[in-house]
């Protein structure tokens, strides 16, 4: 394990404007933030959103910084070496990569992006190959483990530190393979840059992050970006596996420079397609056809139309890699779902409850779909959710016309408010339940008395759909952040009925 390099060779590749100080100094340690920056280290000053990272150069160095990238001038003591560069958010890959000796070229590396799916499709992928006897690493917006250590991280995608720390660490753990979400922040904002990743999976495209993106075109443009020739020595990239029954997935696949295999519920002139599928409440059951001809026989736990599409995904990557067909089916078999990602919580046999992470206008259609198409004729689907604060408004009137037109009953309530009152956000949703023509709905702003009307009023046979946070265990509001569970809460509201 690399625990110095010295700063010329740290350097390579390295587009700068001007060095003042030497070069020839032993670098310990890289960081972005001032607080983590110890005696010989190098400090890159990112400039975010809300703090310009030049502001905290002072309090690196006297941390023990003895060299710090920026984007400015900044007055420091003739002992550092300053590096000035045009975008220190592109730069920092390149050191990290230098730093780490590049070590995600030695394990095979997926990146599932998309809009929806994409956890799902990660543990499917880490299951399956786990079950072949490889070791794996994974990194998902629920949980990230190296090999069967638990690891934390604050983003959906980490920092481009942390992914290289994290690579190098499970290179020295000797992992086979990392499964990991690739976001479009992530993308956008150069977290992924100069990893040498072999897969890129596209499971879908539908309205998320437009309060960043401002438009779908943009969003697409970002995700695009990893399936295009031109960024290959940025991204890597060997294969690409692609849901072709989504509009943009078909874009990708005509447009792409890699080699590409493509999946369907649609057409059977896809490379894998599923026939005879069977769903029900217990599960899947469906045929995957293959190239070859051969139909893969598959049983999962999971439920739904969309759990079709990321099983689909994961074999797809799994025989591109040679996995054998019985420990693809037992990976499959013995994936028993996600914390959060249609997750049934037990009340005692009454009726069922489901929390979900469907926090999108089509991720929400999908899980209320499902729900309708497994449920007993004369059951009710009674759905609670809300919409987060300072996230794309423009969702929340949509969401809410999605509800009114699938579910039985909706309680709008509270999610993560931000800086927005609740009671605002409740308001744009109600726009669209109304124009749904539903005047079954209440409006409750406390989440845990929104959750508890909506199974009080359930019946046996019914099926409360409790969605937007599913794997959260806080809720976010203005100035702090709160503990909250929707399992919790049910198992809260069951033990008071026992």
């Amino acid at each position: 394990m690399i625990v110095e390099m010295n700063l010329s060779e740290l350097l390579k590749d390295i587009d700068y404007k001007i060095i003042n100080g030497s070069t020839d100094i032993d670098i310990k340690s890289l960081s972005a933030d001032s607080k983590k920056a110890q005696s010989g280290s190098l400090f890159a000053a990112i400039e975010g959103f809300k703090f310009k990272g030049h502001r905290f150069v002072k309090e690196a160095v006297t941390n023990g910084s003895i060299a710090v990238v920026t984007q400015k001038e900044v007055n420091l003591p003739s002992n550092i070496t300053h590096i000035i560069v045009e975008d220190t958010r592109e730069v920092l890959p390149i050191l990290c990569r230098n730093f780490y000796q590049n070590p995600s070229k030695d394990l095979k590396l997926i990146g599932i992006t998309g809009t929806n799916g994409k956890t799902t499709t990660c543990y499917l992928v880490d299951s399956v190959l786990r079950s072949a006897g490889l070791k794996t690493s994974l990194i998902t917006t629920v949980e990230s483990f190296l090999d069967t250590k638990k690891v934390f991280f604050n983003c959906t995608t980490p920092e481009s530190l942390d992914l290289n720390k994290f690579f190098s660490d499970s290179r020295q753990s000797k992992i086979d393979a990392v499964c990991m979400e690739v976001s479009s922040h992530s993308i956008d904002l150069h977290r992924i840059d100069y990893l040498d990743f072999d897969y890129f999976v596209f499971t879908n495209l539908s309205r998320e992050h437009l309060d960043y993106h401002k438009n779908m075109a943009s969003y697409f443009g970002v995700k695009n970006k990893l399936f295009q020739g031109k960024y290959r020595k940025i991204y890597g990239g060997r294969k690409a596996v692609i849901n072709i029954d989504d509009g943009y997935g078909k874009r990708i696949f005509g447009s792409t420079d890699l080699k590409k295999i493509s999946y369907s519920l649609k057409s059977d002139k896809a490379d894998l397609w599923a026939s005879g599928i069977k769903k029900t409440v217990s599960g899947i059951e469906m045929s995957i056809n293959t190239p070859g001809g051969k139909k893969i026989k598959i049983s999962s736990p999971l439920c739904g139309y969309f759990n079709i599409y990321n099983i689909l995904a994961a074999v797809g990557i799994c025989l591109d890699l040679g996995v054998s067909t019985c420990h693809i089916k037992e990976g499959i078999r013995s994936m028993r779902g996600v914390k959060g990602r249609f997750e049934k919580v037990d009340t005692g046999g009454r009726f069922t409850v489901v929390v979900d992470y469907a926090h999108t206008p089509d991720g929400l259609e999908n899980v209320l779909g499902t729900i309708r198409e497994i449920i007993k004729p004369g059951a009710r689907i009674i759905s609670v959710f809300g919409c987060g604060g300072n996230r794309d408004e423009g969702k929340r009137e949509v969401m809410g016309r999605i509800s009114g037109q699938l579910a039985d009953f909706t309680v709008i309530t509270s999610d993560n408010p931000r800086s927005e009152t609740p009671e605002s956000i409740i308001d744009m949703i109600e726009e669209g339940l109304s124009k749904s023509d539903s005047k079954e709905y209440v409006k409750e702003t406390d989440r845990k008395e929104a959750i508890f009307k909506a199974l009080n009023m359930a019946e046996k046979g019914d099926v409360v759909l409790i969605a937007g946070k599913g794997h959260e265990n806080y809720q976010e509001f203005e100035h702090q952040r709160k503990i909250f569970s929707d399992q919790k809460v049910v198992k809260e509201w069951t033990d008071q009925k026992k």
